[in-house]
């Protein structure tokens, strides 16, 4: 009878772990299909990131390609450390450093779309807004 306990208990663990995987998985996708695209900061009208689907993210200022990074959307910290409740943003260069942001959302605003960012570290957000 315990055993019998022992293991409805450990496959109802393993269900919802799986579930909860599948659920941050369509959540990661989600926020990856939202953030392709042109963005311009709100704060400055030069500075424009580009993402595209193959991953890569282009920083431009007055239209001068500044760099190039492979970015990723991910449920790790910015200290790799599972967060099940924010995504994060993290942009690599040349597979040497890791700029990290925590997506605070991508919201639409009447015709609008808003990217908040904020920098690991910086406790100001970003604010782009989608061309």
């Amino acid at each position: 009878m315990k055993n019998k306990k022992i293991s409805v208990l450990i496959v109802s663990v393993f269900i919802t772990t799986i579930i909860c995987s599948f659920t941050a998985l369509k959540t990661n996708q989600s926020t990856k299909d939202k953030i392709i695209g042109t963005w311009i900061s709100d704060e400055d009208i030069n500075n424009k990131w580009v993402f595209s689907t193959n991953n890569t993210c282009k920083r431009y200022y007055n239209g001068k390609l500044l760099n190039t990074y492979n970015f990723s959307i991910t449920g790790y910290s910015c200290n790799n450390e599972l967060d099940t409740i924010d995504e994060y943003l993290k942009l690599n260069k040349n597979n040497s450093k890791t700029y990290c942001y925590a997506i605070n959302g991508i919201t639409k605003d009447g015709n609008d779309t808003y990217l908040s960012l904020e920098f690991d570290g910086n406790p100001k957000p970003m604010l782009f807004k989608k061309q």
